[in-house]
């Protein structure tokens, strides 16, 4: 469309209004529009907690200890922690009184015991500091099914706190007198968080309870009378134990300690330990520290049996030797690092045996079957338990490394012949 000029008479082309004008007003509005969003949720953020609980109005629970009375009933017994008892600052002494205090609550089940302890407290429990729960021999042999019914269903438990076996009175743990730590909790915590001891969660417990057959391990906690010389008394000490065997959701036997070490090679749970062995034909005595240790599981078919190995690599390094053997020469460097595999394949491997002799599928192998041979795994889920251990083989051992060995003599090599030279 063309139009006259009125200065010049000649004939101009009509442009439309600029698109850049309501463009760039379009974008101030919407600046305008996101700052003032931003102010309000900036203030609403300045606003009291009007929907949550106040911290006042709260006691938080430590550790979790629950237990079967000879009634039937169940025992479910809290540490709490006190703040009002917790010294402040860096130079603050503490108080003579435990900022801890243990309540226990009986009932038919475990809602109704924790209902016992909520009337007696001014306050509301929150589980939300919760890092350990621990049970007492005859509740686990009993079966743990109700627990573990109780914990999937409520919401307010983490699936990462650490679980404990006891053999006796789980509440008896709190008579713990706590020197490195100020609450007993911690002391726990520590052992499963340093790998003292295989570390178990709820969620492991959880996943063998429902992906599995009902079969689990779970490390034990002891307890026992330790005279310091820095003490004017006798204290209670809990230390790491071995471990409890777990099969159709009930405890029914134990592995000692150096099997429930053999469950920390296999599974990688491992931190860096000491490990001391003999050498063979009576060559004397060696202590390892062993570092980085990683298993390997696979699972092939051999017949009609499914073999399951274990294969544990690792390096390890020379802290201490009472032995003859040259260290200088590559012989004697594979004498001591042949000894060292034998022992731990031998440790993990009792370990293994253990649990195929109560035919508990602790470690969950049972998968490699049902996921890799599927015919197989539905002709011995439809059998008898006994069936399963009849045709799994489990074969362990050890590839570790031998990286460092200090000094290249030991002490009681033999000294020249006429004693020391002058």
């Amino acid at each position: 469309m063309r139009r006259r000029s009125a200065d010049t008479g000649r004939d101009a082309i009509s442009r439309p209004a600029q698109p850049h004008v309501r463009g760039a007003g379009f974008r101030a509005a919407l600046r305008r529009s996101l700052k003032l969003a931003l102010a309000v949720s900036l203030a609403a953020g300045l606003t009291g907690c009007w929907s949550k609980q106040e911290l006042n109005d709260r006691t938080f629970v430590s550790t979790l200890l629950i237990d079967l009375n000879e009634q039937g009933e169940t025992e479910v017994s809290t540490l709490f922690i006190l703040p009002n008892r917790i010294s402040i600052g860096l130079n603050a002494a503490p108080g003579s009184q435990k900022p801890y205090v243990l309540m226990t609550g009986k009932g038919r089940d475990i809602a109704e015991a924790f209902q016992r302890i909520q009337r007696d407290l001014p306050r509301n429990i929150s589980w939300g500091q919760m890092r350990a729960i621990i049970i007492g021999d005859r509740y686990a042999r009993a079966g743990l099914a109700p627990i573990f019914d109780y914990l999937i269903r409520a919401t307010d438990f983490r699936l990462r706190v650490y679980m404990f076996y006891y053999d006796g009175v789980a509440r008896e743990l709190a008579r713990l007198t706590p020197i490195f730590e100020r609450f007993p909790t911690e002391v726990w915590r520590e052992s499963a968080h340093s790998r003292r001891l295989p570390p178990v969660s709820i969620r492991d417990l959880l996943y063998a309870q429902w992906n599995n057959l009902g079969d689990a391990y779970i490390p034990e906690l002891t307890l026992r009378e330790l005279r310091l010389l820095t003490e004017d008394k006798l204290v209670e000490w809990s230390g790491a134990g071995g471990a409890a065997i777990m099969r159709d959701n009930k405890v029914i036997g134990k592995f000692t300690e150096e099997e429930a070490m053999g469950i920390s090679f296999m599974e990688g749970r491992t931190a860096e330990m000491a490990l001391t062995s003999a050498l063979p034909e009576g060559g004397g005595l060696f202590s390892v520290r062993l570092v980085d240790l990683r298993p390997r599981t696979t699972a092939y078919r051999r017949g009609s049996k499914v073999v399951v190995r274990v294969s544990i690599f690792g390096k390890a390094d020379i802290v201490s030797i009472q032995s003859n053997t040259d260290l200088g020469k590559l012989a004697g460097m594979r004498t001591i690092e042949q000894a060292l595999n034998a022992r731990i394949a031998r440790i993990g491997q009792s370990a293994a045996d253990k649990a195929e002799a109560v035919q508990a599928d602790v470690f969950q192998w049972s998968e490699f079957m049902r996921y890799k041979y599927p015919s197989l795994w539905r002709q011995v889920r439809a059998g008898p338990r006994v069936q399963l251990f009849t045709q799994m083989e489990t074969i362990v051992d050890a590839h570790v490394e031998l990286r460092s060995t200090g000094v290249g003599r030991s002490s009681k090599q033999s000294q020249p012949k006429g004693g020391l030279r002058q």
